[in-house]
């Protein structure tokens, strides 16, 4: 049951790559636990609510916090509304799950002197592997690209003439992206130390499309030498993009189709965030919210 349930996650709902693997990886320990739970042949169609509520506490006492073992549940879900919809039978795969209480993650955003730091020049070689890797931190913080959207990117979707870029996201829905000035400046500086580049936007030193581990290395070590901020991915500049435009004034359903979001409510994070920054501002700045007032 397992790889038609890849394949129709694959094929029918076009995920990426790397949440069919998430979604393989959560059901093959899902699936592991309960051949031992039954002891004799795996049947999926005795599955009981015990069995669902022992992984849930296994998870939790494997030291998973309650953000990861939600996730699972949710895999669980989406395959447990599968195997009723291929077999006709009701399970406790698909209802009644109750997911666990947990409390809300806020990440900081670079600051403005941060994002600075880590555009500037002293970050970066003074040869093309320098201008390619701080041209890449300029699109991830002006165009808000999740980490597959930018290896993904190809010059074919850059339209100079209208200032625009067609993005393809998840679940191949496309977005159209205004590109600011400054991009444009440096994409023509990069595509003239970069001339080989015919395909894909970004390349390594062999013009080969960038690996999603490469990616992360990389930026997670300029991210390094330009703040010391806990979170050091490729998203946190995907966050510090919409935080910033917030913070600005921009409209949350803006930044919403900028970003690419199916609903508000992802979008909607933002906001909490934002609000955590300016009461950072405010205790720091009023006389009578510092320490030593």
């Amino acid at each position: 049951m397992l790889q038609p349930f890849i394949d129709y996650l694959s094929l029918e709902r076009r995920l990426s790559t790397a949440t069919v693997k998430a979604y393989k990886a959560d059901l093959t320990q899902w699936l592991d636990f309960l051949a031992c739970e039954q002891g004799d042949e795996l049947d999926l169609s005795l599955v009981e609510k015990a069995h669902v509520r022992r992984w849930v506490i296994y998870l939790s006492n494997q030291g998973l916090d309650p953000r990861s073992v939600n996730r699972k549940i949710s895999s669980l879900r989406t395959f447990g509304r599968f195997y009723k919809q291929v077999s006709g039978k009701s399970n406790p795969m698909s209802d009644g799950i109750m997911a666990l209480k947990q409390k809300q993650r806020l990440v900081r955003a670079l600051t403005l002197d941060e994002v600075d730091a880590l555009l500037g020049d002293s970050q970066y070689a003074d040869n093309r592997i320098g201008l390619r890797d701080r041209f890449m931190m300029l699109t991830l913080y002006t165009l808000g690209l999740r980490r597959m959207e930018l290896i993904n990117l190809r010059h074919l979707a850059i339209d100079v003439e209208s200032k625009t870029v067609r993005i393809l996201g998840k679940r191949n829905k496309e977005r159209l992206l205004p590109l600011l000035p400054v991009w444009l400046a440096s994409y023509h500086a990069y595509c003239a130390a970069w001339p080989e580049n015919k395909s894909w936007l970004f390349t390594d030193r062999q013009g080969k499309k960038m690996g999603e581990r490469f990616v992360y290395g990389l930026i997670n070590g300029y991210l390094k030498g330009a703040s010391s901020i806990e979170t050091q991915s490729p998203h946190i500049l995907r966050h510090t993009f919409a935080t910033h435009l917030l913070d600005m004034g921009a409209d949350l359903s803006v930044i919403r189709e900028l970003l690419g979001h199916s609903n508000l409510s992802a979008t909607q994070i933002y906001t909490h965030a934002s609000i955590e920054q300016l009461k950072r501002v405010y205790e720091q700045s009023h006389p009578r919210g510092r320490k030593d007032a």
